[in-house]
């Protein structure tokens, strides 16, 4: 970074966060400008090119205002002046770049061990015992290889997520020679701990910055190590919805998906990860108030069911689990699919699968350095069978470098938007105690597409969706171990698109979200208020561009009466899917039912690119549970 972009990141900081107020510490008290410009040069080059735009564009703003003056260059006064426009703004281009901004400042702020502690954040768990130690894997990486290599196995599958590890255990068990290809790291629960913040550097693609762009531009953190986005989601366990698979049948033509086919899959799925809710003795408080809002207003909900065995309640599932209790695929299928044969790489990067005569004949890839993505050397798999499960934002361009041509691949990209509400009580909550995503209300998923998941505010991550900057953003941090938290979801009918950049670059994402599907959010934010009201909540922040806090239940009709529309949200995407859609149409789907590339024998997908609408609940089991089928196909 230049001289210029690291005294306007500090200029940010220091107006977001200043010094005094409700909250003792400022920006400059904890040195933030130094913290958050080393937390960037530590991002991969393509996410810093874009932080880097974004800052200059900052920069630049105020020249067009009546300040007339480079940000950095304005008073403290004008600086506070000018994020508040923006902040309050409902124009997207001004108040969209300056929640980027603040979600890295409030990363940084809240890492620092200072702030934790006037925060009261501490990373103990609500059950003490110790915990206990999972399966352990041993993957071959540089420099234990190097060079050029050479490989020839039965079938090579590309990732080890939610997919390709089930793939790879179901292949391995029927007696097949397998190799794994995983672009990401090894980590352990050995590597789990630090600020939440420094560990999504470590453990997301692009140090978690991935972004969608449109109106509004959209987060989409990926998860990115061995085990996929299994090691970083939620943990969370929904299987497809009836309605969703009879629909994927009769409109997608997706052969044998109906409920009763499906269900011995889901079933062996859920065994194997040990699906069960979550326990109350670590629900957390954050879950107890919802749930006495709830039961005040008659709705139904309950724990959600989860992949755990032995959760001590530490509320840290999206940076990696402490205790080894969220029963990923590191700990889980792989060590399974390890046991009975199969191989895996790690920090080696699939290039092409190749193809010869209209067959698979297999994959080249390029053996990455542990710490960044210099080439240490070349691996070559020959292989008749090649599963690309590289995850909805990556599969489209690894079968695009490898000659697949379809008019919908890398289109009908689905991203299941969320957003979060705050509820402030006048007692103490501390709402990231306990299990991140516990309890969920499915009273609007029929009617809007919106499931409400009560999900932990974690200092880092949290503290992002705090209303304001400024003295409002001091504020807020002195409230928030007194703020509980709940996202919704709505089952999106818009789409986007993955576009290739031309070699491995880090692919453009745009999407627009539909009004529909805006709407349906407004409503599940609406409910979500009435909720906290119910449970004694004193104020409610919505996270509506253009709204302020509530202070009574009925100023939430206010979000289903039209007045809002997709500018004023701010949502984060977290289950990309669609972008290799199936079905029984060559014409219509990239690849048929049992996730067959069309055209191409001995290549197949499995991953959640393969659904061709939004799954509406978190989609892990889904893809499990398709990807147990194709396997079978594959093995039969």
């Amino acid at each position: 970074m230049t001289r210029g972009e690291v005294r306007t990141l500090t200029s940010v900081a220091e107006a977001i966060i200043p010094r005094g107020g409700d909250f003792a510490l400022g920006a400059a008290d904890v040195g933030l400008g130094e913290r958050a410009t080393a937390w960037m040069e530590r991002l991969p080059a393509s996410a810093r090119r874009q932080l880097r735009v974004l800052l200059r564009a900052w920069e630049a703003g105020p020249l067009a205002s009546r300040h007339v003056r480079p940000f950095s260059r304005l008073s403290p006064e004008a600086r506070t002046a000018w994020i508040e426009t923006c902040a309050e703004s409902r124009a997207p281009w001004r108040r969209v770049p300056l929640v980027l901004l603040k979600m890295l400042v409030l990363a940084a702020f809240t890492a620092d061990p200072r702030v934790e502690a006037a925060l009261g954040y501490t990373y103990d768990c609500l059950d003490p015992h110790p915990p206990r130690r999972g399966a352990r894997l041993a993957p071959l990486q540089y420099p234990d290889v190097q060079g050029d290599v050479d490989e020839a196995v039965d079938a090579c599958i590309i990732g080890s997520g939610a997919g390709g590890a089930v793939v790879a255990h179901e292949l391995a068990r029927a007696g097949l020679r397998v190799l794994v290809l995983e672009e990401g790291a090894y980590f352990t629960q050995d590597d789990f701990h630090g600020p939440p913040m420094e560990r999504v550097q470590r453990l997301y693609r692009s140090g978690g910055a991935t972004l969608a762009f449109g109106r509004p531009t959209i987060p989409l953190p990926l998860g990115k190590c061995v085990g996929g986005t299994t090691v970083v989601n939620s943990g969370t366990c929904f299987r497809t919805p009836d309605r969703v698979l009879r629909a994927w049948e009769a409109e997608e033509g997706v052969e044998d998906a109906d409920p009763s086919t499906m269900a011995p899959y889901f079933d062996e799925v859920e065994r194997a990860i040990s699906v069960r809710p979550v326990p109350w003795e670590i629900i957390g408080r954050n879950a107890e108030l919802f749930d006495r809002g709830v039961q005040a207003l008659g709705l139904r909900g309950a724990p959600i069911l989860r992949n755990i065995d032995g959760c001590h309640g530490c509320g840290q599932c999206a940076f990696g689990c402490p205790s080894d209790a969220k029963q990923a695929m590191h700990l889980s299928y792989l060590p399974a699919a390890a046991a009975a044969g199969a191989r895996l790489y790690a920090r080696c990067r699939a290039d092409r699968v190749v193809v010869e005569g209209g067959r698979a004949a297999g994959v080249e890839a390029t053996l990455l350095d542990r710490h960044d993505d210099r080439p240490r050397g070349r691996l070559r798999v020959r292989a008749p069978l090649v599963v690309v499960a590289a995850g909805t934002v990556h599969t489209p361009g690894l079968l695009a470098r490898s000659g697949v041509r379809h008019r919908a691949l890398g289109r009908n990209l689905r991203i299941h938007p969320a957003v979060a509400v705050v509820g402030y009580f006048r007692e103490e909550v501390r709402a990231w105690r306990g299990t991140l995503q516990s309890y969920f209300v499915d009273h609007l998923q029929e009617s809007h597409g919106v499931m409400i998941e009560v999900t932990n505010p974690v200092p880092g991550i949290g503290t992002a969706a705090l209303p304001g900057v400024g003295a409002a953003i001091k504020t807020g941090l002195a409230r928030f171990p007194y703020a509980a938290s709940a996202g919704l979801f709505v089952s999106d009918t818009g789409a986007g698109r993955v576009i290739g950049l031309g070699g491995t670059r880090e692919p453009l994402l745009t999407y627009r979200l539909a009004s529909g599907d805006a709407r349906g959010l407004l409503t599940g934010i609406a409910l979500v208020s009435e909720i906290f009201f119910a449970a004694g909540a004193e104020s409610v922040y919505p996270a509506v561009a253009g709204l302020g806090e509530l202070h009574h239940p009925r100023e939430a009709g206010v979000l289903r009466d039209g007045g809002f529309g997709a500018a004023a949200l701010m949502p984060t995407g977290f289950h990309p899917m669609g972008t290799a859609r199936m079905g029984r149409d060559p014409g219509r789907a990239v690849v048929d039912s049992r996730g067959a590339v069309h055209g191409v024998h001995g290549l197949y997908v499995a991953d959640a690119s393969l659904f061709p609408t939004c799954v509406g609940v978190n989609p892990q089991v889904s893809i499990m549970a398709f990807a147990t089928r194709i396997a079978r196909r594959i093995a039969a």
